[in-house]
């Protein structure tokens, strides 16, 4: 029988290590488009408060379950009663992927290949927060919460968004 408490180690570092080229994806990205700190912060205040709320949820869940019974067991029962571990690795990339593109969707109005179309604040943002989810370890800490919040701060909690535009109709 596989020693689960290794391979939970390597699935960390192997999330650890796709999380840091994300962002310094994120980065050279926000460096080469000149970025400014104002772009980054007007697309964080741009956030509906419930989006973020959700997405911290999601990463408590993802980190909580990822290492534990309960992720072990959807994993068998997807794999037909064997372990995968490679699956067990890209699942985050996978939810990763999916907040990246719901963030745009709800974001940017649309969700385009062109990412020129975006303006970059946003980009970059919606890159932190699915980097974010990448981060083994993470959902004890409301950090997407805690950023959100710094936001509002500065701007005054002018224009805060608590739903994202057409939920309720």
């Amino acid at each position: 029988m596989a020693d689960y408490k290794k391979l939970a180690i390597g699935r960390v570092l192997i999330r650890t290590a796709i999380a840091i080229g994300m962002f310094a994806f994120i980065m050279k990205y926000a460096v080469d488009k000149s970025v400014t700190a104002g772009n980054f912060v007007e697309a964080v205040r741009a956030t509906p408060l419930a989006v973020v709320l959700f997405l911290d949820a999601m990463d408590y869940f993802i980190d909580k379950t990822a290492y534990y019974r309960m992720y072990n067991v959807v994993y068998q029962r997807m794999t037909g009663g064997q372990r995968n571990d490679l699956a067990a690795i890209f699942a985050p990339v996978i939810v990763s992927a999916a907040i990246f593109f719901g963030m745009l969707a709800m974001l940017g109005g649309a969700v385009t290949l062109n990412l020129g179309e975006y303006n970059p604040g946003v980009l970059v943002w919606v890159g932190i927060m699915s980097a974010y989810a990448m981060l083994p370890e993470t959902g004890d800490e409301p950090w997407m919460t805690i950023i959100w919040l710094a936001a509002q701060l500065i701007g005054g909690f002018h224009n805060v968004v608590i739903l994202p535009a057409g939920l309720l109709g």
